[in-house]
């Protein structure tokens, strides 16, 4: 309590100054969650509870100091209370962002601290892989609270460490070159056996015009020697060049742009010289003025060695366990994870990179698991958006028409095939109605293949994913939510076995089979743009388990408020 009692005295000092002087702002969040859920199986079972109850109420506040004009010093505190502790018992007491930055002789700008960063998609990049479309509703609720928690801004990763930018302007040749630099702690060292790990690099970009951007990219990610009694130091070193041009004329926009690079992976007592490999990017674009007409035709080339592990790393570790329903039946089988988890629970998320490859799950995402910087993958792909003058209707789908660069166990090659498509209906702005009203739908399919003489070959799976969303406003400010997830797949797979440094030592068979279908509904009331409350009551079945099927209803009660 004491440090409470600390916190409280603190933020009246700082209110005090803020007032005086107008240094200090307040910004952070806050929300509480409500939640009581059923669950049942197929199977008997008299282990587990039928009924769980639970929620909490946390504070993010953080002071936000400017002690001059060039200088920002932000702390952010965390406090925590989960329902159910009294008189302190169940409160924590966190940090949970801190950082200053500033700007030098108003060209230098830096920052050290908390940082969030990010590159190109091939070098350092926060690719969403696991949630393949778009969402609305109830999901869009849930996945800004996920966002929220793990830090996720823009494809952003959050780390620790320095950055730095600066630009330089010219009156001729070129616009602008712009430099920017970052250095990162991924691990500590132990003083043992473990070397301390850094992540560091930058970019140079070169503005010719607004016809024509060229960029130099280049990260590493390497242990420093001598930090630890291990000679067998890691590093990983990625460099492309990424470009755009256009041609804009009267009623069309046409261009080209890309990212080309190669990687390379080694210990340094490794005698077989480590990994290298590399990768290409590159695609045509179109725009149509009139209509709002985008689209894109391109080809991408991943070698099966390539690895960039700030642009591999994945949100989700599929290997970890749920911690709703962990267990169930009577044999408490571990419950694995379903695609209403990974909008259910921001635990799963993790909130850095991670040198290695990383589980996933062949059934959500087996086309572009590490997003579009995925290794051993080759072709072709498309994307179309169209929106109409009121922006009252929007079409945003892509293609891609994929296959291995190297087998996996065998010379035969798996072929991919995926949609996304995401659709949404504003009939406020058709009809020009006052009061909100939308429909959103969200279509993704995905098909894998190896065919062969030999059964043990043979690989065939396919997913399917729909979601429909919508969103009524009643009256001023209330709105009636909507929701319906369905997931679907059905196939088998080969899935490799890996050992600490990436190696494929075994194959794994695997025999998928299941739907996944959620129905929720509820009402929202916004206070402000930043500040709403929600109750929402779900309904979720899932048959993907080999031993039991299961089913729980879930209420929920929101409250989120950003200032």
């Amino acid at each position: 309590m004491k440090y409470i009692l600390t916190f409280c005295l603190t933020i009246c000092a700082f209110t005090s100054f803020s007032q005086e002087d107008k240094k200090v702002q307040f910004v952070g969040g806050a929300r509480s969650i409500i939640s009581n859920a059923d669950f049942s199986s197929d199977q008997e079972d008299t282990v587990t509870s039928r009924k769980n109850s639970g929620g909490y109420a946390l504070i993010d506040l953080g002071f936000k100091i400017n002690p001059n004009a060039s200088t920002e010093i932000l702390g952010m505190v965390r406090i925590k209370n989960a329902f159910g502790g009294f008189w302190g018992s169940g409160v924590t007491f966190d940090v949970r962002q801190l950082y200053v930055k500033g700007v030098v002789k108003n060209a230098l700008r830096y920052q050290i601290g908390n940082i969030d960063y990010k590159l190109t998609p091939y070098t350092f990049y926060n690719h969403n892989a696991d949630l393949l479309v778009q969402s609305s509703s109830v999901l869009k609720i849930k996945e800004e609270v996920l966002n929220y928690e793990s830090f996720y801004k823009n494809n952003t990763w959050r780390q620790q460490g320095a950055a730095i930018d600066f630009a330089l302007q010219f009156p001729k040749a070129v616009d602008e070159i712009k430099v920017n630099a970052f250095i990162t702690r991924l691990n500590p060292s132990n003083l043992g056996n473990i070397l301390e790990r850094l992540y560091g690099g930058g970019n140079v970009i070169f503005t010719q015009s607004k016809y024509l951007t060229l960029g130099f990219n280049h990260v590493s990610i390497f242990d420093l020697k001598n930090t630890a009694v291990n000679e067998n130091a890691y590093r990983n070193n990625v460099s492309s060049v990424n470009y755009k041009a256009t041609l804009d004329l009267k009623k069309h926009i046409f261009g080209i742009s890309g990212e080309s690079g190669f990687s390379s992976s080694a210990l340094s007592l490794d005698t077989t010289g480590g990994l290298k490999d590399y990768f290409i990017n590159v695609q045509a674009n179109y725009q149509h003025k009139q209509s709002g007409l985008k689209a894109h035709l391109g080809y991408m080339d991943n070698g099966a060695d390539f690895r960039s592990f700030g642009a591999q790393s994945k949100r989700v570790d599929f290997n970890q366990l749920n911690n709703f329903y962990e267990r169930y039946t009577n044999d408490q089988i571990i419950r694995p994870l379903s695609n209403y988890d990974l909008y259910n629970d921001p635990t799963l998320y993790s909130n850095s990179i991670t040198t290695g490859i990383m589980a996933y799950n062949p059934a959500v995402n087996n086309v572009l698991p590490y997003g579009i910087a995925t290794f051993n993958r080759r072709g072709l792909f498309a994307g179309l958006t169209v929106s109409n003058k009121k922006e009252s209707i929007k079409l945003d789908a892509k293609y891609y028409r994929l296959g291995e660069v190297r087998g996996q166990g065998t010379t035969k090659l798996r072929n991919f095939n995926s949609v996304n498509a995401n659709l949404e209906f504003n009939f406020s702005k058709m009809f020009n109605w006052k009061k909100e009203q939308k429909l959103t739908a969200g279509y993704a399919f995905q098909d894998t293949k190896r065919t062969s003489d030999f059964s043990f070959e043979q690989i065939a799976l396919k997913s399917t994913t729909l979601n429909l969303g919508l969103e009524m406003e009643l009256v001023d400010d209330l709105y009636l939510l909507a929701n319906s997830y369905y997931f679907k797949s059905k196939g088998n797979e080969s899935m490799p076995v890996r050992n600490a440094e990436g190696d494929i030592i075994n194959y794994t068979a695997m025999n998928i089979s299941g739907e996944e279908l959620c129905l929720a509904g509820g009402l929202k009331y916004n206070f402000t743009p930043s500040i709403y409350l929600a109750a929402i009551y779900e309904s979720n079945t899932n048959s993907f388990s080999s031993v039991s099927s299961y089913r729980y209803n879930q209420f929920y009660i929101y409250y989120i408020m950003k200032f």
